[in-house]
């Protein structure tokens, strides 16, 4: 069964390109572990809407994850930062940044 395959390699890709570990996968998808583990391993093909959660949070475009020719991304800047690895302070600082870019970038498109 080739999409198996592919769903499950592609998968493995994103995961090693961002630095995520199958439970982070599980957490931030809010899909349980074993079935992360699941498709992870090829032996289940995940649903659509896992399939769109795990992309989701992989920031890769479902159609590639399902083994389609369309680029990995899915247009979404990618930054990772290790939140753990900063004080609560310089946490609520960067959030409260991101949320300052996201809101300038609204206001901007409103303007074209």
């Amino acid at each position: 069964m080739k999409d198996l395959y592919i769903i499950k390699d592609r998968l493995n890709t994103a995961m090693k390109l961002r630095g995520m570990t199958a439970t982070e996968l599980s957490q931030k998808t809010g899909l349980n572990k074993s079935s992360v583990s699941r498709y992870l391993s090829g032996s289940v093909i995940p649903r659509s809407i896992a399939i769109g959660k795990m992309a989701q949070a992989l920031h890769v475009s479902p159609a590639w994850v399902l083994g389609y020719d369309v680029p990995m991304e899915d247009g979404t800047p990618f930054v990772h930062v290790d939140m753990d690895k900063l004080t609560p302070s310089n946490q609520d600082r960067l959030m409260s940044y991101y949320q300052a870019l996201l809101d300038s970038q609204e206001e901007g498109h409103g303007n074209t």
